[in-house]
């Protein structure tokens, strides 16, 4: 998202995490960032709301499946959306679970060869 930062829109968010059985972490304010695992009915319910809140630059950059060890960790299996207080605290949390490089190349952010 480009950035996540109208407070009626983040608490909507919010519950529509809750709402679809998703657990997560965001990152608010610009870029803002979602990462969140649930199964794969709970994604498709949470992004097709996230949709309907019109952030104009809403882009979903990949879904895959988590590997059995890493499942339930990201934001330690508590349903709904956790704020992290900057991309540095997201990425040690991905770093934990071993999704650091998935989301660096996800996002653009490996410096290349």
């Amino acid at each position: 998202m480009h950035h996540i930062s109208n407070p009626a829109k983040f608490r909507r968010l919010k519950r529509y995490a809750v709402h679809a059985n998703v657990s997560g972490l965001v990152k608010i304010g610009k870029p803002g960032v979602l990462v969140f695992e649930g199964n794969k009915d709970s994604i498709s319910t949470f992004l097709e709301n996230a949709r309907g809140l019109r952030y104009l630059q809403f882009q979903h950059v990949d879904t895959q499946p988590m590997e059995p060890e890493a499942e339930g960790r990201l934001a330690q299996s508590k349903v709904g959306l956790h704020e992290v207080a900057d991309m540095r605290a997201l990425v040690d949390v991905l770093d934990a679970i071993g999704l650091k490089s998935w989301f660096r190349t996800q996002m653009l952010m490996d410096k290349g060869p």
